[in-house]
C-alpha cells in the first residue's frame, strides 16, 4: 500500500442485522484510521432466493448498497463504494481483499451454534482462508474504539507475528495492548515462553508501544481465562493468530473457536500466520 494512499477496511454484508453491526464497526476502524471503506455483497444461491421471494432482480442489491453507502458518507464524510460479487463466498472475499489491497476485513458472526458445530462454521472458514486480518464482530460499535487490545502470547506458531499489527494499530489508531501470558506451569516451558515475552516486549518499547503484562492461571482453558480477562479489562478486542493451513473442523470447542466466538461477543482480530520463520519485528 503506498504510504500516500488512505487505508482501505473492508466490511462484507447479507444485510442482515448482525452485518450491520460489521460495517458500524469497520466505519469506526476507518474513522480511526483516517481511510476509506469498500462494502462487499456475494451474490448466491441464498441471495437469489431472498431476490427471488422479494421478486426483486440483482440489480436490487447494487442500489441497496448505494444507499448505504450514501448514508454513511452523509453522516461520517468517510468516502465509501461498494462492489457486487457472484460465486464462492470464501474465494470472492479473499479474491476482493487482495485485488483492493485492503488492510482489514470486518465480518458479522452470530457466533458458532447448531450444525456448525460439525461441518465447522462460516466464520472460521473466511478468516482462515483471508489474506488479511479478518475482525469478526458481534454487536454494534457503540463505546468501542479499538484504543485497548488483549494481545494473547502462548507457543503457538505465529503468536508472536501480531506485534508487526500492534505496530501499526498504535501508530495509526494509538492502541495500547495488555499482554496475557499463557502459564504452562512447566519450568522449561514456561522459560521459553518468558524469553519469548522478552523479545516482544523490547520490540514495543523500541516503538514506544504502551502494553501491560499478565500472566494466567496455570489451571483451566486459555481461552476462557483469555475472555475473563478481556472482560475484565473492557477491552476493545482480542488479537489471535492461527496457521491458516490447519482448518478446524473438530466439534468439541477448539480453543481459537472459544475466542472467536466468545460469549462476551468481544470483537476479535484474527491473523493468519505467514512466514513462520521470519523474524519479528524491526524498525
Amino acid at each position: 500500500m503506498d504510504a500516500r494512499e488512505k487505508p482501505l477496511i473492508l466490511v462484507t454484508t447479507d444485510f442482515t442485522e448482525i452485518s450491520e453491526f460489521a460495517i458500524d464497526n469497520a466505519v469506526r476502524m476507518a474513522r480511526l484510521l483516517n481511510g476509506k471503506l469498500l462494502i462487499l455483497h456475494i451474490i448466491d444461491n441464498y441471495t437469489r432466493r431472498m431476490l427471488k421471494k422479494e421478486e426483486k432482480s440483482e440489480d436490487f442489491v447494487g442500489e441497496k448498497l448505494k444507499k448505504i453507502a450514501g448514508n454513511i458518507e452523509k453522516e461520517t464524510g468517510i468516502e465509501v463504494t461498494f462492489i457486487v460479487e457472484k460465486g464462492n463466498i470464501f474465494k470472492a472475499i479473499a479474491s476482493v481483499a487482495k485485488k483492493h489491497n485492503a488492510l482489514l476485513h470486518f465480518l458479522g458472526t452470530h457466533g458458532k451454534k447448531g450444525i456448525q458445530w460439525i461441518i465447522g462454521s462460516f466464520a472460521l472458514k473466511v478468516v482462515k482462508r483471508s489474506p488479511v486480518p479478518v475482525v469478526v464482530i458481534q454487536k454494534p460499535a457503540e463505546n468501542i474504539n479499538y484504543s485497548k487490545i488483549v494481545f494473547p502470547l502462548d507457543l503457538q506458531s505465529g503468536s508472536k507475528q501480531k506485534v508487526k499489527w500492534a505496530k501499526k494499530l498504535y501508530n495509526t489508531a494509538g492502541s495500547q495492548f495488555d499482554i496475557f501470558v499463557e502459564n504452562y506451569g512447566d519450568d522449561h516451558t514456561d522459560r521459553k515462553l518468558k524469553a519469548d515475552l522478552k523479545q516482544l516486549t523490547e520490540i514495543m518499547d523500541y516503538h514506544n508501544i504502551p502494553y501491560t503484562k499478565t500472566f494466567s492461571s496455570p489451571r483451566g482453558s486459555f481461552a476462557n481465562q483469555t475472555i475473563a480477562f478481556a472482560g475484565e479489562q473492557n477491552a476493545d478486542a482480542i488479537m489471535i493468530t492461527s496457521d491458516p493451513d490447519k482448518l478446524t473442523w473438530n466439534p468439541f470447542n477448539k480453543e481459537e473457536e472459544r475466542v472467536l466466538y466468545n460469549e462476551e461477543k468481544i470483537p476479535v482480530m484474527f491473523i493468519n500466520s505467514k512466514k513462520l520463520r521470519l523474524v519479528i519485528g524491526g524498525p
